[in-house]
């Protein structure tokens, strides 16, 4: 599949109309040597695609000037549809001035009624052309590439345009390209037919149901048919930097409809195991550019570009004898420190998934003396071991999903592994530091408080009371819970709810743990200790 088509999808039917540069015969066509508004001259073709040709042509009072020039093709001329979306590119391109976004000069009708735009004329390459056959950029090079686009995508933004079809073939690298790219040189982003404005909400043409966009680049919420905002750029970018890296793009399957399957529901392949020299530092700002989910992307362009500079700013090696400043200094060893945090996480993420299944087990175990306690029967050795051994089997089904999830849907994405490591890890050292803590808050109340009282009334509590063999493990697995709970909630982007959950969260626990508490104080002045 060429994933330089842009697609358009209503139900099974799939429609290119892209401005696909390529190859177009001269002979025959009547705009050759044709003069457009009295002013551009139109001397040859540049290209045609889907929907038209594109022309270079000169200015009339400027002798110098060049213009390219787009001229819608003959069979749009009664579409409607088409064209509104022809007169939405010059609409959304002549509202933003930036250097980083190609400029509309001008936009008429031909004498046979075509409409034509007239945009400024580029000489270099788009950066689909330059990565064709897999060729790939090293790290500063895209990362220039990236920011450049950034701050193009974030103009578009700031006056309420969002482009919806971000690709390669739709960035321009201006200047003379060959085999590297040049020291000084400018990328300009093109195309701007499948954009939207954000005020207009009722625009047939952004009307949600419909799937607009390139597959192999578009972002899940379109594939879906849902309504995109700016996140759905970010992603974009995000796929355009994953292309630029490894080479390939994010999903590239046999046909549109597999490609946008793959999209909504798979990952792409993880960039280091592609290319491994790709700093984990900068895997992770892709990863998080690319989430499913549009909420765990970087919230604008600026943070998205604010991410690229620091990944930027490590990569420049800083000259032994030349004194850095601090803050030069510092930024490169936090990012490696950040980078070798990342690198480390899959071993971590293993050795807490195993410490979580062999504390589960151990104090599943220990509780067996005080079910003991709770239902006076005391358990024979064969008992025991029928016991011990349903423990580990009960265990073997949630460890093995816990295994299968890692597998499929963490191990290949850094910003997962890291995001179930914290929490995994939340949770095994909550349980344990609870547990802990009151084995020695309950060895101090009876060997030091209570003696320096001297208060007869006040019982001991007897950290060794069989009871507290099955209250404490379960104080444990509330600590633990609440912890994971509470560090999945920080992930998240920050507002009044996830405050007030966080808070909820941490209620619920101390109230069930001073309910066990109670419970236990209550049982063993009941039954006593043994």
């Amino acid at each position: 599949m060429s994933t330089s088509e842009t697609q358009e999808l209503r139900s099974a039917d799939i429609v290119g109309s892209s401005w696909q540069e390529m190859d177009a015969p001269d002979s025959g066509d009547e705009l050759l040597g044709a003069t457009l508004n009295q002013t551009y001259v139109v001397e040859r073709v540049l290209g045609e695609g889907g929907m038209g040709r594109v022309y270079l042509a000169r200015h009339t009072r400027i002798a110098q000037k060049r213009v390219a020039v787009k001229v819608l093709h003959q069979k749009y001329a009664g579409n409607s549809q088409v064209q509104a979306r022809f007169q939405r590119e010059a609409e959304a391109a002549a509202a933003i001035a930036h250097p980083n976004v190609v400029t509309v000069l001008d936009i008429d009708v031909t004498a046979r009624g075509l409409p034509y735009l007239v945009c400024e004329y580029l000489e270099g390459m788009d950066l689909a052309e330059y990565l064709r056959d897999g060729r790939r950029l090293e790290v500063g090079a895209a990362l220039a590439i990236a920011r450049q686009l950034c701050r193009g995508v974030g103009a578009a933004h700031e006056r309420g345009v969002v482009h919806r079809d971000l690709k390669p073939a739709n960035v321009f690298l201006v200047g003379q390209v060959g085999a590297e790219l040049p020291e000084r040189w400018l990328a300009k982003i093109l195309d701007f037919g499948l954009s939207r404005f954000e005020a207009d909400e009722a625009n047939p043409l952004t009307k949600t149901g419909l799937i607009m966009g390139t597959p192999s680049y578009m972002a899940p919420e379109q594939a879906q048919g849902r309504r995109a905002d700016q996140r759905a750029d970010i992603y974009g970018l995000g796929a355009i930097l994953y292309r630029m890296l490894t080479g390939r793009a994010p999903f590239d399957e046999d046909s549109p409809h597999a490609t946008i399957l793959a999209v909504m529901n798979s990952e792409p392949a993880r960039p280091r195991s592609l290319v491994p020299t790709i700093p984990p530092h900068l895997e992770l700002v892709l990863e998080r550019a690319m989430a499913k989910d549009p909420q765990q992307r970087f919230a604008d362009m600026a943070a998205f570009e604010q991410a690229l500079d620091a990944v930027a700013a490590a990569s420049v090696p800083v000259p032994s004898r030349a004194p850095a400043s601090p803050a030069r200094g510092r930024q490169p060893q936090r990012a490696a420190g950040f980078d070798a945090e990342i690198q480390a996480a899959r071993p971590r993420l293993l050795f807490y998934s195993l410490a979580a299944v062999v504390l589960a087990i151990a104090a599943a175990a220990l509780a067996i003396s005080g079910i003991e306690l709770a239902t006076g029967h005391r358990f024979e050795r064969v008992e025991l071991y029928l016991s011990l051994l349903g423990i580990i089997g009960s265990s073997l089904t949630p460890t093995v999903l816990w295994v299968l999830r890692v597998r499929s849907r963490i191990w290949d994405n850094s910003s997962r592994v890291l995001a179930a490591l914290a929490r995994l890890r939340a949770a095994v050292l909550g349980g344990i530091v609870s547990y802990g803590l009151l084995l020695l808050g309950f060895n101090v109340l009876d060997s030091f408080l209570l003696r320096l009282l001297e208060r007869p009334e006040l019982r001991p509590v007897d950290a060794h009371w069989t009871g507290w063999n099955l209250l404490l493990p379960a104080i444990a697995f509330t600590a633990a819970g609440a912890s994971s709970w509470r560090r999945r909630l920080l992930q998240q982007p920050p507002s009044w709810a996830r405050s007030v959950s966080r808070a909820c969260v941490g209620g619920v626990a101390l109230a069930i743990i001073a309910g066990l508490l109670c419970v236990g104080g209550w049982w063993r002045a009941k039954l006593g200790a043994p």
